[in-house]
């Protein structure tokens, strides 16, 4: 395992920090790595009793185009990952859960960053009014049933991992009573 030499904080800003440790290898050739430290994500896979899974659109200024994902959000500091799906889902569909439950976590990409989302499947809601913050704009909330969200997958219509993850996750566990796992 490497050993942590030395750690400076390059950047702070609102959204995540970035982080340049230094290691050194049990080979003892020392090595640089720059860290986004953006904490913990949720995601959250809200499935009607259609089997259709609430989608959001919304232009994302890192891609420059308009994606289509699930409601998903950041974890405040020191809020449980549950209730940060919770506040996520109402935030940006409106949807008021009354039944939420862990699927899985992951990171998004360790190679550069410590994110880790958590999924959460939410199949007991009420449709209630969106309470987007500032910086949010959901362009559209589509409903699509899981043998399209499958194909669209499986066709690059979806481009967002976390994306593939829920679904996939979902699929495999539970559509169709678990027959399809």
């Amino acid at each position: 395992m490497n050993k942590l030499i030395k750690k400076e904080i390059k950047y702070s800003g609102r959204r995540f920090k970035v982080i340049q440790k230094l290691y050194e290898r049990q080979d003892g050739l020392e090595i640089v790595r720059d860290c986004v430290e953006p904490g913990d994500a949720v995601i959250i896979i809200a499935v009607n009793e259609n089997e259709e899974i609430i989608f959001i659109e919304q232009y994302r200024e890192t891609i420059e185009k308009v994606a289509l994902e699930l409601p998903a959000g950041m974890v405040d500091f020191g809020e449980d990952p549950k209730d940060a799906a919770k506040r996520e889902l109402e935030e940006e569909t409106g949807i008021k859960a009354t039944n939420i439950e862990y699927l899985t976590s992951c990171f998004t990409s360790a190679g550069y960053t410590s994110e880790k989302i958590h999924v959460y499947l939410a199949r007991d809601f009420e449709y209630g009014i969106q309470h987007l913050d500032e910086t949010e704009e959901i362009l559209a909330i589509r409903k699509i049933h899981i043998e399209d969200c499958m194909k669209m997958i499986l066709e690059d219509k979806i481009e967002h991992a976390s994306v593939y993850i829920a679904v996939q996750t979902y699929y495999y566990k539970y559509y169709n009573g678990g027959r399809n796992g």
